[in-house]
């Protein structure tokens, strides 16, 4: 058999195995930090106090670390001043963002877990594109929507926690990574069925497992207002557009999330001019 029947080959016997798992529910999961599960059960009882917040973010500096520079980003700090402690910070962002800003974190130790060099530079681009399409969420949502900017920039954060999945479980099939074209045409196939298992496994919200499920459905339409996947399908094809220069400007004047958002072809350049210095500000702070 030559080398690339054999690449074939192996390529088909791993898209079996992700069919096979998502069929059965048998993903393998990967484990959050402790110390978000933690913080995501004390966010989430209305009983636990900021002080109790502080001290256990206090607990992982590089989480707290995170949190401040968060805080201290242009598109959160508004006409305060400098936020120069814990306390300051949690009580800046609020605990969707405190939230938010934890599962940015932990995505991060994710992203840094998987040891296979092969795939480092898949694992880098994969992080670039998710803190790009988050702060692309965060704004869109604040300038254009009623919804909850937060929770649209955690979807964002989360849109594409099933590449790192299937990353982890090529693995096992290295050849694989000889053929670039096939490794990217599978991530782009599968990661979003694979990242909607993983959050709702991970108990998040059903808004945010299904908007990451249809998230490239750009033909997907609905009747009322915006709504979460409408602002992920307008920022994943922004964030496509602009590293890419394709024609997904052309694509995000027709499709009906642009639509459910007031924004026409001729919007985006302005928009975009116009979300720049926020957009750039949350991506620093969230690659740290």
């Amino acid at each position: 058999m030559n080398q690339q029947a054999a690449q074939q080959t192996e390529m088909f016997a791993f898209v079996q195995r992700l069919a096979t798992q998502l069929s059965a529910d048998d993903i393998e999961l990967p484990s959050f930090p402790d110390v978000v599960i933690r913080l995501r059960q004390l966010l989430d009882d209305e009983r636990s106090t900021t002080a109790q917040i502080v001290q256990l973010l206090a607990a992982e500096p590089a989480l707290a670390a995170r949190l401040l520079q968060i805080a201290n980003s242009a598109a959160l700090r508004g006409s305060g001043g400098d936020v120069t402690n814990l306390n300051m910070a949690v009580t800046r962002l609020g605990r969707n963002m405190v939230r938010n800003s934890a599962v940015s974190y932990a995505v991060k130790q994710l992203r840094e877990a998987q040891k296979l060099e092969a795939a480092q530079v898949y694992l880098e681009e994969i992080w670039d594109e998710s803190t790009h399409v988050a702060a692309l969420c965060y704004v869109l949502a604040r300038r254009f929507t009623r919804l909850n900017a937060d929770e649209a920039l955690l979807v964002g954060l989360v849109h594409a926690i099933g590449k790192l999945y299937i990353l982890g479980q090529a693995q096992s099939y290295p050849e694989l990574f000889a053929d670039e074209a096939d490794l990217r045409e599978t991530l782009q196939e599968w990661h979003a069925p694979i990242g909607s298992a993983i959050l709702q496994n991970w108990n998040f919200s059903e808004a945010v497992s299904s908007s990451v499920a249809a998230h490239r459905q750009v033909d997907r339409d609905h009747e009322g207002p915006p709504d979460l996947t409408d602002i992920l399908i307008v920022a994943h094809l922004l964030a496509t557009f602009l590293r890419a220069e394709s024609d997904a400007e052309l694509q995000l004047g027709e499709v009906p999330a642009s639509r459910h958002l007031n924004l026409s072809a001729h919007d985006f350049h302005p928009v975009l001019a116009e979300m720049e210095e926020h957009v750039s500000s949350l991506r620093r702070a969230l690659s740290r």
